[in-house]
């Protein structure tokens, strides 16, 4: 797999909480081969996983529904 992060995201009035991933924008060649990244189909789907690398770090903005939603797993 992929170097990654694994994010679990609590809310008041979630009654469960979701879970996704942080992928890293530099790992591109590791990235294309992630069995996890590479299942899911829909490339604007896929983009919500990968971070912006910044002056002071990673970026990566959750959207718990709506456009551009952040692809959450079954765990």
């Amino acid at each position: 797999q992929a170097p990654h992060v694994d994010v679990s995201v609590f809310a008041r009035g979630m009654l469960h909480r979701v879970v996704t991933r942080l992928y890293f924008p530099e790992e591109e060649t590791a990235n294309a081969a992630d069995p996890v990244l590479g299942s899911i189909e829909d490339p604007a789907a896929r983009a919500t996983l990968v971070a912006d690398r910044e002056e002071d770090g990673y970026r990566l903005d959750i959207r718990l529904q709506g456009e551009g939603e952040t692809v959450f797993f079954d765990v």
